[in-house]
């Protein structure tokens, strides 16, 4: 980093070191298919496992609240993603976690990783200079919040924002889970803010969910996620329909439902904004992956996906079939009102996204 400004009351930071690598961001809903576009776009050539950085999710959320500045968050983000390409050519930080499934071992040329553990550092920088591998990272529901990743990146940026259809039964169970976690378990990473509940206790609620606390505050856990569904949905369309009139950056939206049954025309879009094209690996990875499918849940199993609510299906069904099922699981767990809103949300996706 280095001072711009000659004032040391107001420093404008910048980074003089400018790297052209590319960097590909997949964001997207929580259960929403991130993991299965990123470990495909990571068998394209050139371009790294994948990895989550949530550090850079953080950091977008402090520039939204007003607690760091656009220029701040665009520095921090610059100089973290330009680390993050040393830290992995020489696999540091690199998951060996054979169970986790951003594990190298899932990755699409595993010894690769290992080879690098015992190289020359000099090796490694040389390796981010001359051949330019490019990133890959993962982001959770970050859209709305992102300006600071489109600042820090410019042309370099991949942004691949895959969305998913808010009436299936995994995404609600999925996600109501999550309501019901955050705040009470040390492992979780979502930033909270304090409120004061009706008998005046302080309580710590999403950040997300500032802009309506009050009526996420007394909702039940179903009606909490439809609450965050028609949040995270509809702003961050309108985030991505805004930024691109002015962006450099690539930008490539991926509705989950039209990805799994028609893969390779994604596919061919991502390898062609890094000037690549998709070689022998990256199709062994989406046959092993099974996409295309033959219907919606017709995933390989996994047991993170499993302790998640994903049930293998007893029977293919149709689109229709599935989102008439996850309306039947709303209807009985939500209120009217907010089956209302996940009803408009429906027909708003479906609208969008031509489905």
């Amino acid at each position: 980093m280095s001072f711009k400004s000659k004032s040391l009351n107001s420093p404008v930071l910048s980074r003089s070191a400018k790297m052209l690598n590319k960097v590909i961001v997949v964001d997207g809903m929580i259960g929403g298919g991130k993991n299965l576009v990123s470990i495909i776009a990571s068998s394209l050539p050139k371009v790294e496992m994948w990895c989550h950085k949530v550090e850079i999710e953080h950091i977008c959320a402090l520039n939204y609240l007003g607690h760091i500045s656009l220029n701040g968050a665009k520095t921090l983000i610059q100089t973290w993603v330009d680390e993050e390409f040393f830290n992995l050519s020489m696999s540091r930080n690199t998951n060996f976690r054979p169970s986790d499934y951003s594990s190298m071992f899932h990755y699409v040329k595993p010894l690769k990783y290992l080879k690098r553990l015992f190289e020359d550092k000099s090796k490694a920088i040389d390796r981010v200079s001359k051949e330019k591998p490019a990133l890959n990272l993962m982001t959770h529901v970050n859209t709305h919040y992102s300006e600071p990743i489109f600042e820090a990146l410019g042309e370099r940026l991949i942004y691949i924002r895959v969305t998913r259809h808010p009436l299936t039964t995994y995404m609600l169970k999925h996600n109501i889970r999550w309501t019901e976690r955050w705040g009470k378990e040390n492992r979780d990473t979502q930033l909270l803010y304090e409120v004061q509940d009706e008998n005046l206790n302080l309580v710590n609620l999403p950040f997300c969910a500032k802009d309506f606390g009050k009526k996420y505050l007394n909702a039940n856990s179903t009606d909490r996620t439809i609450l965050l569904f028609n949040e995270w949905i509809r702003k961050s369309d309108i985030f991505i329909d805004d930024i691109k009139k002015t962006t450099k950056a690539k930008i490539i939206e991926i509705p989950f439902e039209k990805f799994v049954f028609q893969p390779n025309d994604y596919v061919k879009k991502i390898a062609a904004s890094l000037g690549v094209e998709p070689d022998n690996f990256t199709y062994k990875m989406m046959k092993k992956q099974k996409v295309p499918r033959s219907s919606l849940t017709d995933s390989p199993y996994f047991k993170v996906f499993k302790d998640s609510g994903w049930v293998a299906p007893k029977k293919k069904m149709s689109l229709a079939e599935e989102f008439a099922e996850a309306r039947d699981f709303a209807k009985n767990t939500a209120s009217s009102e907010a089956l209302a809103i996940l009803d408009n949300l429906a027909k708003y996706y479906e609208a969008r996204h031509d489905l």
